[in-house]
């Protein structure tokens, strides 16, 4: 099928309302673009599904409450169309699709599906060989064979926040079947079908209508008296104190090891001698270890408080 007959397809089967759903667009929406934060400002977005569920990654610096924020007007958006890893993925996006299209005889192109207050954007929504309605969502991991998502996916697993995504996606879209595509190159990929059932559907929308029905928790409690100040100063400038003489002893340091040079040296007191000691065993090149599931064998999860300053401006 033709991209433009799959374009009238889907405005056909859209209209008619035998997708699932309540409208279907072409995703013709460039990421970070003003249309594209105008529309995910109108509704509960995919990409934001597993924030609401808990376990979006740390790196992705979105909580609930940053979420709810961005939602209000309060906080701009935080996916920077700049970043790398972003821009790798966009970049390779449709060589992806491509590449899933070839190898398994489908043809999808990008849509933005909407239902009531949802909204979904599929890298991939279309057809097989055989008629059927499919969707894809398409990963271009930024650090290939090494990302957690590649190693997931080569053990059959699809990682839970992507998980979610997919669950809110097949809500909006209702396909016949779905796929999770891993994309590095069209010699090195990897495929996952992806089952929504209705108590994970059900989960979802129970989340998403508690975060819509009252303001999350601030993630700080604003906590300042004089007190707090002058611990705060105090522990600030002793920090810079700390690395300006960290700085200090890592060049007297240096000028003692030159000094010494390859042999074993006593001066004052101070021991200035080389040492040899083997070196770590690289786990990655071991291929029996390639598909173990190195999970189970993590020791339990252990909290501690962590000090950091905002910066500047």
């Amino acid at each position: 099928m033709s991209d433009l007959l799959l374009r009238d397809m889907i405005n056909s089967l859209s209209q008619e309302g035998q997708i699932g759903m309540a409208d279907l667009l072409l995703n013709d929406m460039k990421q970070g673009s003003l249309e594209w934060h105008e529309h995910r400002a109108k509704y509960n977005n995919a990409s934001e599904a597993s924030v609401i569920m808990g376990c979006a990654p740390k790196y992705w610096k979105t909580s609930k409450r940053i979420l709810w924020e961005q939602k209000q007007g309060l906080r701009g958006s935080n996916v920077d169309a700049d970043n790398p890893a972003i821009k790798h993925g966009n970049n390779l996006e449709a060589a992806a699709r491509d590449c899933f299209n070839k190898n398994f005889n489908a043809n999808t192109i990008p849509v933005v599906g909407v239902k009531d207050t949802y909204s979904a954007s599929l890298d991939g929504f279309g057809t097989d060989s055989e008629g059927r309605r499919i969707k894809v969502e398409i990963k271009c991991p930024w650090k290939g064979v090494d990302s957690e998502v590649w190693k997931l996916a080569s053990q059959g697993e699809i990682a839970e926040y992507y998980h979610w995504q997919m669950v809110h996606q097949s809500y909006c879209v209702d396909t016949e079947q779905t796929f999770f595509f891993v994309y590095i190159s069209d010699d090195q990929f990897l495929t996952i079908p992806h089952v929504s059932t209705e108590e994970d559907t059900a989960a979802l929308l129970a989340a998403w209508d508690a975060f819509n029905a009252s303001e999350p928790e601030p993630d700080f409690m604003l906590l300042e008296d004089e007190q707090m100040r002058a611990w705060v100063t105090d522990h600030q400038n002793l920090l810079q104190q700390k690395a300006l003489l960290e700085t200090k002893i890592d060049q007297i340091a240096n000028s003692l090891k030159d000094r010494a040079g390859n042999k074993n040296v006593i001066s004052f007191g101070c021991k200035i001698q080389t040492i040899s000691r083997k070196g770590s065993v690289d786990y990655k090149k071991i291929d029996t270890l390639k598909n173990v599931n190195l999970e189970q064998y993590r020791k339990p999860a252990s909290t501690y408080q962590k000090i950091s300053y905002e910066k500047e401006a």
